[in-house]
C-alpha cells in the first residue's frame, strides 16, 4: 500500500531514540524528508546520519521558546512542513500526593508547554500544505488513571484536549490526531521499570512481568508497530480521520 508520503516534509520531535526514532525511520523509508530532533546535538546528528534524515536539530524542549525555535528551524531547513509528530518527555514516576509544586512545573515544562508551543508554531507552515498532519504521542494515562504516573495523567490529558481543540479549529486543512501509546520495548520503558522497582523495593523484572500480565497480547510492543500507525496517520490514506485518539497498546486499557 502506498501511504502517500513521498516527498512529504516532516519534523519528528524526540527522534534520536525510542519510538520517535522508529517513526522517523519509517517516514524516511516511505520517501519523506525528515528533520530529526534531540536535546543533544551529537545524538541528533548521529540519528540523521544513521537514518538518512534531511536535517538534525538540537533543542531542550523544557526551555521556554525552544519548541518554537525547533519548528522554525525545521520549516526553514525542509522548505516547509507537511507533518508534525509531537513526542515529548514524561512526568516521572509517583502519585499526585507525593509530588510538589516543583514537580508540577517540571512536568508542565516537559509535556504540555512544548506541545502547545510546537503545534502553534507549526500552523503557519502546515496550512500551506495540501496534506497537513499533526500527530501527538501521549500515553495510557490519558484514558486510564494511574497513580504511578499521576502528573503524566494531568498534563498528557491537557495535551490530548489541545489536540482535539486544534482538530476542530484547523479542519479541514490540517488533520490532528492523538496516538495513545502502551508499553513498548524502548529505553524509556526500561528506565520507568527501574524507577518503579526502586520505588517499590522490587526488581525491574518483576515490574516487567506485571506489565505483560496486563497486556492481553502477552507481550510489550515493538517500536515499529507504533511507527506504522503513525505513518498511516501521516499519509494520504488517513484523509477522513481527525480529532480522534487511537490506542496502540496490545489491548491493555480496560474500557470501551
Amino acid at each position: 500500500m502506498d501511504l502517500g508520503l513521498q516527498n512529504r516534509r516532516a519534523l519528528v520531535m524526540g527522534s534520536s531514540s525510542g519510538l520517535g526514532r522508529q517513526i522517523a525511520r519509517v517516514l524516511i523509508e516511505e520517501g519523506s524528508a525528515v528533520a530529526v530532533h534531540s536535546r543533544s546535538e551529537e545524538r541528533a546528528e548521529a540519528a540523521r546520519v544513521a537514518l538518512g534524515a534531511s536535517s538534525a536539530i538540537a533543542a531542550d524542549l523544557t526551555e521556554e521558546g525552544a519548541a518554537e525555535h525547533l519548528v522554525q528551524r525545521a520549516v526553514a531547513e525542509l522548505g516547509g512542513l507537511d507533518v508534525l509528530v509531537v513526542n515529548t518527555g514524561g512526568g516521572g514516576v509517583g502519585s499526585l500526593a507525593t509530588k510538589g509544586s516543583a514537580d508540577d512545573d517540571r512536568a508542565y515544562a516537559a509535556m504540555l508547554r512544548p506541545t502547545l508551543a510546537a503545534m502553534r508554531a507549526a500552523i503557519p507552515a502546515l496550512v500551506k500544505s495540501d496534506q497537513a498532519r499533526i500527530i501527538v504521542l501521549t500515553a495510557r494515562s490519558v484514558v486510564e488513571a494511574s497513580t504511578d504516573l499521576a502528573l503524566s495523567s494531568v498534563f498528557r490529558s491537557g495535551v490530548a484536549a489541545a489536540a482535539r481543540s486544534l482538530a476542530l479549529e484547523l479542519a479541514p486543512t490540517v488533520l490532528v490526531n492523538v496516538v495513545v501509546t502502551g508499553q513498548f520495548e524502548t529505553g524509556a520503558l526500561q528506565r520507568f521499570e527501574q524507577a518503579k522497582a526502586d520505588l517499590e523495593g522490587t526488581t525491574p523484572e518483576d515490574v516487567r512481568r506485571k506489565h505483560i500480565d496486563g497486556i492481553p497480547l502477552g507481550r510489550v510492543g515493538r517500536a515499529e508497530e507504533l511507527a506504522d500507525v503513525v505513518a498511516f496517520l501521516a499519509g494520504s490514506r488517513s484523509s477522513f480521520i481527525t480529532g480522534t485518539s487511537i490506542r496502540v497498546d496490545g489491548g491493555s486499557v480496560i474500557g470501551f
